[in-house]
């Protein structure tokens, strides 16, 4: 092999590792694709994030009861249990009767007494005064036999009050729905000795349900009995639809109140005990509200801006937006947004529009006031 042709086959091999090197270094220094930013959405026009939980209303029965006995006494029988449906008028519970009766026998014999000495009082009465006509006796002893008539008499009345008192208990001694209803706890048990007054059965009607919630005075203060309120439970799409009934006339602790509303139309399932979301806008009436955190500087003249999601596109769009007040964590919107539009809640600062974004899946609805 000759010289030339040892120097073109080493200057191949060098210009073909040197295009392997080349090849190699755009590998290494290729970016990867960013991948889309994950965001909190929230839904204008429903109240989310930590206001949410300031407004959680309890379902409850509007029938309930605690049943106890008016008498204390050794509880003989109990004939329901947690989750048995009774009737009105059912017999739920029975003291022992034992001592009552008793009590009830030694009342009749008081009642016997007193009956018997006011006949013998009423005759001697009834002779003095026919003696004093006769002038055989002085108006002293008629006055005696008058006033021994009358105490006899109040002893009468005392022994059949008692006697009534009597009949009560044993009445007492027993314990029956007041209306059609469903056990929700028993608290004690046969054998043993319940207190009078002492809660020993928890009654809830089977009828009308109804939520009851408490809230901030200024959102008290814009409410009326007859509004309707719109409200979601977890893992329900559809919104259910409450009518305020009345609201206390008393603050407690927070500066706020509780109030009363009623399920309109049918409910999907619910149960005593359930808790819905309300959504009602801590804000001025009327208007839509965003949190704090989605509110930006607008570099392009307006006052404002927040970034509105795009599902179709999977990219946000920044867009300016007229703020009112602001009330609590929220601004007022006046212009820019229409209930529906879904707004980054969370880290609005760090995008730019057009931005391709991931949704963030919440861990609870009560992080997003139940909004889809």
């Amino acid at each position: 092999m000759s010289t030339g042709t040892l120097i073109r086959a080493a200057s191949a091999c060098l210009v073909a590792l040197a295009g392997a090197m080349l090849a190699g270094c755009d590998r290494e220094h290729t970016a990867p694709p960013i991948p889309p930013r994950a965001v909190k959405l929230e839904t204008v026009g429903m109240t989310a994030g930590g206001d949410a939980t300031r407004f959680v209303a309890t379902m409850r029965q509007e029938q309930r009861a605690d049943l106890a006995f008016e008498g204390g006494g050794r509880i003989a029988m109990m004939t329901v249990d947690v989750g048995d449906r009774v009737r009105r008028g059912q017999l739920l519970a029975r003291l022992d009767q034992a001592p009552i009766q008793l009590k009830l026998r030694q009342a009749e014999a008081q009642v016997r007494a007193a009956a018997a000495q006011w006949r013998e009082r009423d005759s001697q009465w009834r002779q003095q005064q026919a003696m004093f006509t006769d002038g055989s006796a002085s108006r002293a002893t008629l006055t005696s036999a008058e006033a021994a008539l009358d105490a006899a008499a109040s002893q009468r009345q005392t022994a059949e009050a008692e006697l009534a008192l009597a009949q009560r208990a044993l009445r007492q001694s027993e314990i029956r729905a007041p209306f059609d209803a469903s056990v929700v706890a028993r608290l004690a048990q046969p054998q043993g000795d319940a207190a009078a007054g002492q809660p020993v059965l928890q009654l809830e009607g089977v009828g009308r349900l109804q939520a009851v919630a408490v809230l901030p005075a200024e959102v008290v203060s814009r409410l009326q009995p007859g509004s309707v309120i719109r409200a979601r439970r977890s893992g329900v799409a559809d919104p259910l639809s409450l009518q305020l009934r009345s609201v206390s006339s008393r603050l407690d602790a927070g500066g706020s109140a509780q109030a009363i509303l009623d399920l309109q139309g049918a409910a999907p399932a619910l149960r005593s005990g359930d808790s819905l979301l309300l959504d009602l806008i801590d804000g001025p009436a009327g208007a839509l509200t965003v949190p704090l955190s989605a509110v930006v500087a607008d570099a392009r003249g307006g006052n404002a801006a927040v970034f509105v999601y795009q599902a179709t596109a999977g990219r946000v769009t920044r867009r300016p937006v007229t703020l009112g007040t602001i009330s609590g964590e929220r601004f007022a919107v006046h212009a820019g947004l229409k209930p529906g539009d879904q707004v980054v809640a969370a880290g609005a600062s760090f995008l730019s529009d057009g931005q391709a974004v991931q949704p963030l899946a919440a861990e609870s609805r009560l992080a997003t006031g139940g909004a889809q």
